[in-house]
């Protein structure tokens, strides 16, 4: 899995096997920083958390527990609200981006993977 940053300078690799996320320059491909992660990253789905990383210092700043194989997220257009679909619990778990807290949970059906958020 991988994230641009919205400047397009930087790519943030998720590694499944070595459960980390890599921050690469564009430019070069050089490795600005490597972090640990749970388990099956972006949203550590072999685990019942979900990361939120600095896109400054790269470091973690938060982990928000969200239940047992979170998947795919996506954010809502204004940036402020995260979605992320969470298998073990069908549900998705609404977290507010300006106070890194989960907001809420969406009942969902059976094990939900992706998300389109409009």
């Amino acid at each position: 899995m991988l994230r641009v940053s919205p400047d397009g300078k930087e790519v943030w690799v998720q590694t499944a096997e070595a459960n980390t996320n890599v921050v690469l320059a564009v430019s070069d491909l050089a490795v600005l920083a490597t972090q640990p992660t749970g388990k099956q990253p972006v949203t550590n789905g072999g685990d019942t958390f979900a990361q939120v990383f600095d896109a400054r210092t790269f470091k973690e700043v938060k982990r928000l527990t969200i239940g047992q194989g979170g998947t795919n997220i996506g954010f809502s257009q204004d940036g402020r609200t995260a979605f992320i679909a969470v298998r073990g619990a069908n549900e998705v778990a609404v977290i507010d981006v300006d106070r890194l807290a989960l907001a809420k949970r969406i009942k969902a059906g059976k094990e939900p993977q992706g998300l389109i958020v409009r």
